[in-house]
């Protein structure tokens, strides 16, 4: 048998339904700039995560950067994970902000109150807390409290967890404004893509502004309002976008399935120990911490049964990628000893819509066979 890392499954009823949209998108002929579509699911996924606004872009990157942009980060620093995609920090510098590199909790694979501490600054303006993998770590309503306690901006990078829910909570809903992403690889996907939800309409007035060149057509087609560029999200892109946020509760539901089999069924042991959390995870991956000992050897046995594993959380830490030393990263020569261990143990079994019974079957014996 042969599993891939990764699979994107579209039914024959999923085709029909964006073949439709399309169709309607390009017999109205207006197929950018804020049409009724990008506003569909900027209005379905604001009310989905419970935030008052939404705003759509090309990427969650993008959505990153405006977000920087609009609490104003520029010549102030940001605390931001080690342990997370170099799009968390760069979104800092393109803001004209610092970086200030965080350790994590390996446990949780996310920020936590000590060691935000250890790290602010006098110019310190907000943290951005990274849901990595799909999971909320429990201590994200202290760190909200601190920020509130020491006027910083919460920042959620929500890319990997749509859905995710904690104390009824959705990820995105905590913070002050979050970005997520619909990259084709996320749980719920557009091809590419990105979008912010804050419940600050100042702050979503301005971003709009800013995905356009600057531009308000609600005034003009002409006149420059702020400092922005081309960060707008398509018609056809908020189409696809529109299908998987309709059906967003079907395809978590799946995914932790998926991930219940697999609690289940492989017998884990002190080498072998799946990630322990309090949230609903949306499982965007199905995490494993391993002895960094046995984590190749396991890779290759898996992968000589025809089982494609998916790529782990993150395989370098951010501080130490060599652009670190021309951006305006102020500790990226720190040690972070937490995010040193989740980069070695970490490993991730497949997990993506339309596993099989079987294939899940294959997966756990295989790992059951080999921890025996």
């Amino acid at each position: 048998m042969e599993i891939k890392n990764y699979k994107l499954p579209y039914s024959n009823k999923d085709i029909t339904f964006i073949q439709n949209l399309i169709g309607k998108i390009l017999k109205k002929g207006y197929l950018t700039d804020g049409g009724e579509y990008v506003k569909e699911l900027e209005d379905l996924w604001a009310g989905y995560i419970n935030t008052t606004e939404a705003a759509a872009v090309n990427s969650c990157t993008t959505a990153l950067e405006l977000i920087c942009k609009a609490i104003d980060v520029k010549g102030h620093s940001v605390i931001v994970p080690n342990y997370t995609f170099y799009a968390s920090p760069l979104s800092v510098l393109n803001a004209g902000g610092k970086v200030i590199y965080s350790d994590i909790n390996p446990q949780t694979l996310s920020l936590d109150v000590e060691n935000i501490k250890k790290q602010i600054r006098k110019d310190t303006k907000a943290v951005m807390i990274v849901h990595v993998g799909g999971v909320i770590s429990d201590e994200i309503f202290k760190i909200k409290q601190f920020c509130k306690d020491n006027n910083l901006y919460l920042i959620e990078d929500a890319a990997c967890a749509h859905g995710a829910e904690l104390n009824g909570y959705k990820a995105g809903s905590i913070g002050d404004i979050s970005a997520f992403s619909f990259h084709h690889s996320k749980t719920l996907t557009s091809g590419e893509g990105g979008i912010i939800n804050t419940n600050n309409i100042d702050w979503i007035n301005k971003i709009k502004r800013m995905r356009a060149v600057g531009l308000d057509r609600n005034i003009n087609n002409w006149e420059v309002f702020e400092l922005g560029s081309n960060y707008k999200m398509t018609e056809i892109t908020a189409a696809l976008g529109i299908l998987h946020v309709t059906k967003a509760n079907k395809i978590l539901d799946e995914r932790r399935k998926i991930a219940d089999f697999y609690n289940k069924n492989i017998n884990f042991n002190k080498d072998f120990q799946k990630m322990e959390f309090n949230c609903k995870s949306s499982y965007y991956k199905y995490i494993i911490f391993t002895n960094p000992k046995i984590k190749k050897e396991i890779h290759q046995h898996l992968q000589s049964k025809g089982i494609e594993l998916p790529p782990t959380v993150y395989d370098y830490l951010c501080s130490e990628q060599n652009i670190n030393k021309h951006t305006n990263t102020l500790n990226y020569n720190d040690k972070f000893p937490g995010a040193q261990q989740a980069m070695k143990s970490n490993l991730c079994l497949p997990m993506y819509n339309g596993l099989t019974k079987t294939e899940l079957t294959f997966i756990v014996d295989n790992i059951n066979k080999y921890l025996k």
